[in-house]
């Protein structure tokens, strides 16, 4: 029903004719442009849409307009004062709370309804004021202290401002590229964006995880109000498939549906509501068929096939063998192992996808969207409408966190497909429910795994058999699957070696890139047959692992010798000094008799870039501008980890200008080069050495022009204009390949006369280790994380501020990981359907975490940094694990290990 309402805004009175049932957060966004209000769920789980009602913090997207006559709402537009930074603002650049960005609006809004009221809140305090606002990347730990920050810079007259003077920028605090933008909400995201007279897509999914299409009736949907067309299959140009590594999942279902997500119809119609309503009438006709749901079941010789042109539903598998795995077995004092299980899990990515094409007037078709890379995305588009790879131009907008969730397309094919067919800009966005429906997951793996050791505590054999759900399509199973392989070993020297790793075709969702990429699931199994091993030699479990460590020199299962950058014994010493700590300080509070606390220690290793001798380069531009500002154009996407302030940092140290005259524009597929997937932590590294590769020259260019060691805005000012006037242009194109890697051998027992550079799968690692104390509660089978100290090898902190935000994020999510999150579905509908039922930690969950930075330099790396985003979450779940049974002395080997799964193991 429609009804006039007065509502103040930021100040500003409305008198408005809207419907009552409208949500406030649709009518900010929609009636009045303030889209500094970002929609992350719109069932009021996640708080990016929190604004300030009547002086109270409310999540707008449940707020009803039928409720909120006469009311007086702040939204993060009305927070700055003649565009000068509000205090808290400035609390959350300062202590480096601005990550992806997405959440921070809402997270802005709640701290101010906060400090409205309370001039010093208390860490409960603050907890309880952000209870309803996710955060999936910074771990909380920098909110509550930007929190904390802010209320202490509320009392001061003027805001401070961090000024660094130094030529060096490495390993300091600078401020983020990304950080103003995002604090005040501006227009980054792809759901920000708008186009006159643009259309809206909706898609429509399967209902059943396996089916046969037998007809889809659309009669009904197409003369609904304001529908347009509706595509289905036959409609796609060119080939109907898309994938990364190979094209075979459809972008658009013809014959046979083999997921929940699978789309069969997308309705293009003139708005939202009238594209939603459209594609609730399309009535489909299916053949439901078997499911397969388990890759045990789909792994049987007899099990259904998934694709009937494949001779089995194996899509891949990858052996690693060293040594005499039965005399290693034979030679030893002690044999442990053990089954283990790891689920799949949502990536909660708190920017739900969103995609806006547009075709110009040249006959291009340009798309705005958040993706880990915009040349891959072109290059899928181009093939899929059968039109020239010039013709699309992808335009980067920051990702609202990735994780691995973004490197494939979800909605840009269908809205490219959209506005190519109709000559109009077309915007699709997935609802919360929508994104989980269809989006790649973490492969859930069952893993065998078992280990020899002589008395003394030397490994000798390690056995393992991974069986992974890889769901209906390939997507990244192939180089998941050789991750869980080749570094199930740990980060350990072990002689003999026998490794087997399968990914499994079923009916369920597919899986994807997560970070840690298979290297997580195998750690949670290592790691915990390492305590094992201890308990069973009755030594140290830290012990133990340095007896075994991984050094310069040594050499991995894989038979190649590691050489520079080798911090895991850093790690595990900074964790094992942490641990000690921890027991002194838990022994002398009281805790009661029902409850107990354990403590736990796990390490983890992972490789930096693509490696085993594929293509892993990156390219870069640099500049001088006509205005003396100094551009850097790259394809590394900024998804919250800083990648655009490390490039930045990079090449003003390296050209020795200011930090501030740097600009950074990335993955727009006209005007940056090719920098690759923004995966396997390899940016900083590739993208960094290219940047820094193309600073070099252009400094050897500028000393033609310019006088003195720093140089000002001012000097490349002129420098612009002497070399213009000769016809030298001030830029630098170039690329970088690191060192050369080798393809994986199943083999890797060093043969005489191959090289042993034959053996480098990788050209680099990256280490980590953990120490955690938790409390188990018997009587309920909670069990709380108290206190984390996580350890990391970054090889050296280009921006130690955004390194700390990734090692505390990581911790946060690897407890998730650990204790309460699975992605859970049946053939017939996705359970846990929304945020608030997979079980993302949020602020009250967050324990007192201690980020510890090794730095043992990569000698080929960027000032010798070196990848470091995902390693820092694999420790996690295993050291948790490890203290429950050094608690309570169960061992749990099954993820999550949620409560009601540790009271049944007390009571076993």
């Amino acid at each position: 029903m429609k009804i006039t309402i007065s509502i103040t805004v930021n100040g500003i009175l409305y008198n408005k004719e809207v419907d009552e049932n409208l949500s406030l957060l649709r009518f900010l966004r929609e009636d009045l442009g303030l889209i500094g209000t970002k929609n992350g769920c719109g069932t009021g789980h996640c708080g990016t849409c929190t604004v300030i009602v009547n002086k109270e913090a409310k999540r707008s997207c449940i707020v009803k307009m039928g409720k909120i006559n006469n009311g007086i709402v702040e939204t993060i537009e009305g927070v700055s004062l003649n565009d000068k930074l509000n205090y808290i603002q400035q609390g959350f650049i300062d202590e480096g709370a601005v990550q992806c960005g997405f959440c921070t609006p809402g997270m802005i809004m709640a701290t101010k309804a906060l400090l409205d009221k309370i001039d010093h809140p208390t860490d409960d305090e603050i907890k309880e004021a952000l209870k309803h606002n996710i955060c999936r990347c910074t771990g909380y730990i920098t909110i509550i202290k930007a929190v904390q920050r802010a209320a202490f810079l509320k009392q001061q007259m003027v805001l401070e401002e961090l000024i660094i003077t130094s030529d060096n920028y490495i390993g300091k605090p600078v401020l983020r590229k990304d950080a103003l933008s995002k604090v005040k909400g501006e227009r980054v995201f792809a759901d920000d964006y708008s186009e006159e007279d643009m259309l809206f897509g909706k898609l429509v999914f399967s209902k059943h995880a396996h089916a046969k299409i037998i007809s889809i009736d659309a009669k009904k949907a197409k003369i609904a109000p304001g529908v347009v067309t509706i595509l289905t299959g036959k409609d796609v140009p060119g080939i109907n498939a898309f994938g990364l590594f190979e094209s075979d999942q459809p972008v658009i279902a013809e014959d046979e549906v083999k997921f929940l997500g699978e789309v069969v119809a997308v309705v293009y119609a003139e708005s939202s509501d009238e594209a939603e309503n459209a594609a609730g009438l399309i009535e489909v006709e299916y053949e439901v068929l078997e499911s397969v749901l388990s890759p045990l079941e789909a792994f049987k010789e007899d099990a259904p096939l998934i694709h009937k042109d494949k001779k089995d539903n194996v899509i891949h598998y990858v052996n690693v063998r060293k040594g005499d795995i039965d005399k290693g077995f034979e030679d030893a004092d002690v044999v442990v192992e053990g089954y283990y299980y790891t689920p799949a899990i949502e990536h909660a990515y708190l920017e739900p996808e969103a995609c806006l094409a547009k075709p110009e007037s040249n006959g291009t078709l340009t798309v705005w969207t958040g993706n880990q890379g915009s040349h891959a995305y072109q290059e899928m588009i181009a093939r899929n409408l059968n039109i020239p790879l010039e013709k699309v131009r992808v335009i980067y907008t920051p990702c609202g966190g990735g994780f691995g969730g973004k490197e494939e397309p979800t909605v840009q094919i269908h809205a490219a497909l959209g506005a190519y067919k109709l000559g109009r800009a077309v915007k699709m966005v997935l609802t919360r429910e929508e994104s989980i429906r269809m989006s790649t997951k973490r492969h859930p793996m069952h893993i065998w795994m078992k280990h020899a050791a002589t008395k003394e505590g030397k490994l000798l054999a390690m056995e393992s058999k991974v069986i992974a759900d890889a769901g209906a399509y390939i997507s990244q199973t192939k180089p998941v699957i050789f991750r869980s392989a080749v570094t199930a070993t740990g980060p350990y020297v072990i002689p003999n070696v026998k490794a087997d790793s399968y990914g499994l075709y079923t009916h369920n969702n597919p899986s994807g890139a997560f970070r840690g990429f298979g290297s997580t699931q195998a750690s949670f199994a290592a790691e915990i047959q390492m305590d094992k091993i201890a308990k069973e030699l009755n030594i140290d479990s830290v012990r133990l692992r340095k007896l075994n460590a991984f050094e310069k020199g040594k050499v991995t299962s894989t038979g190649q010798v590691l050489k520079d950058g080798v911090g895991y014994l850093g790690t595990l010493e900074a964790a094992e000094k942490a641990l000690l700590k921890m027991k002194k300080e838990y022994e002398k509070i009281f805790v009661p008799a029902h409850k107990k606390i354990g403590f736990g220690i796990a390490s983890s290793y992972k490789n930096v870039g693509i490696g085993t001798g594929k293509l892993d380069q990156a390219g870069a531009i640099v500049n001088v501008e006509e205005n003396g500002r100094v551009t850097v154009k790259m394809g590394a996407t900024d998804m919250g980890q800083g990648a655009d302030t490390i490039m930045a940092q990079i090449a003003a140290t390296t050209l020795k200008v200011p930090y501030e005259i740097v600009d950074v524009i990335a993955c727009d597929t006209l005007i940056c080069p090719d920098g690759g997937m923004t995966t396997a932590s390899r940016q900083t590294y590739v993208t960094g050495n290219a940047v820094k590769k193309a600073s070099e020259i252009l400094k050897e260019k500028l000393i033609k022009y310019t006088d003195g060691e720093k140089i000002t805005q001012e000097a490349l000012k002129n420098a612009y204009i002497i070399a213009n006037e000769k016809k030298d242009h001030l830029l630098v194109e170039t690329d970088y390949r690191p060192p050369k890697t080798y393809p994986h051998e199943a083999d890797g027992n060093h043969v005489p006369g191959k090289p042993l550079e034959a053996y480098d799968i990788h050209y680099s690692y990256c280490f980590a280790s953990v120490a955690v104390a938790v409390e188990v509660d018997t009587l309920s089978g909670e069990v709380k994380v108290l206190k984390v100290s996580a350890a990391q090898d970054v090889g050296k902190a280009i921006h130690p501020q955004n390194v700390t935000g990734q090692i505390e994020g990581a911790v946060v999510m690897g407890m998730g990981f650990a204790l309460s999150e699975e992605f859970l579905q049946d053939d017939k509908e996705i359970i846990t359907n929304n945020l608030n039922k997979l079980k993302i930690p949020k602020i009250k969950d967050t324990p007192d975490i201690e980020a510890i930075i090794v730095e043992v330099p990569q000698l080929e790396g960027p000032f010798g940094a070196k990848g470091m985003g995902e390693v820092g979450l694999n420790p996690m779940a295993p050291a948790i694990s490890n203290a429950i049974y050094d608690a309570v002395g169960i061992r749990l080997q099954s993820l999550p290990m949620k409560k009601e799964k540790v009271l049944a193991a007390l009571k076993g």
